[in-house]
């Protein structure tokens, strides 16, 4: 078997945007329903939840056959944290708050192997999953994305989109708000919010690199593509869940009268 292209990063190199959505609790059972929709990625998110490596191997193994490629968001920008992602088989990392020249490099060399970088040979995960080639081809198809997510990152973007190898710059809406000292929020509205997502995007498309911004919707996903952004995740499965659910239950309540049933107020039932 030979390593294919990585489908996300050949959209994003063509303009057009990429859809997915955060992994939040770690369930591969759930990992592998969400892979066999038309979502395009997944992101693990080992950051800010209880995912570790044991249950990240589920999740990507849940993942194995389908066309959705799987991202990790590592804890930090951290190297043996980033190869150890990428040696259990994911096809992009995350690398959160990413403030300089010198943490994007980091970045960049612990997930791309000799001679763009500095990551180890040791992935038979990555062999089995990807393919024979994948030591000779992964540096191409692992999609590096470098999280701007502080009011120090907005200062220096610029030279650090200058830094070769970043495949996706991604905006923290969240620490982003708290580093600015505005609301938190995704979709922020605050004024000093959107001036510093619109200083992000502009840098961005100056530099050649694909943007992308956690979205609360798919309705702020589509005003976001319009925007030019590019890497887009739905919120997370948890959110979703739980979004699903409470609007159902409000259907619900809303659907039943004032206590009393069709049988009572004369109304025929039809017994099955």
């Amino acid at each position: 078997m030979k390593m294919q292209r990585n489908p996300v990063k050949e959209k994003l190199a063509e303009g057009k945007p990429s859809i997915g959505t955060w992994i939040s609790a770690g369930s591969p059972a759930l990992v592998e329903i969400l892979a066999a929709t038309e979502l395009e990625w997944l992101t693990m998110d080992m950051e800010h939840t209880a995912i570790d490596y044991t249950s990240l191997s589920g999740c990507l193994m849940a993942m194995r056959g389908t066309n959705t490629v799987p991202f990790v968001r590592v804890a930090w920008n951290d190297p043996a944290l980033i190869k150890r992602a990428l040696d259990i088989g994911a096809l992009g990392v995350v690398v959160p708050t990413v403030q300089s020249v010198e943490e994007a490099e980091n970045a960049v060399k612990a997930s791309r192997y000799a001679p763009d970088g500095e990551r180890g040979i040791g992935s038979a995960r990555g062999v089995l999953a990807w393919g024979d080639d994948y030591y000779r081809r992964a540096n191409d198809e692992i999609a590096v994305v470098c999280m701007i997510e502080s009011a120090r990152a907005v200062d220096e973007v610029d030279r650090i989109f200058e830094v070769p190898g970043i495949d996706i710059a991604f905006i923290g809406p969240n620490d982003l708000a708290s580093s600015l000292g505005v609301p938190l929020g995704l979709d922020n509205r605050h004024s000093d919010h959107v001036q510093a997502v619109a200083h992000i995007l502009e840098a961005a498309k100056k530099a050649g690199i694909p943007a992308g911004i956690h979205c609360s919707s798919g309705e702020e996903v589509g005003r976001r593509i319009n925007q030019g952004f590019q890497w887009l995740p739905i919120s997370s499965e948890t959110r979703m869940v739980t979004a699903g659910f409470a609007r159902e239950l409000e259907i619900a309540h809303e659907t039943v009268r004032d206590g009393t049933s069709e049988s009572e107020a004369g109304e025929s039932v039809t017994t099955y």
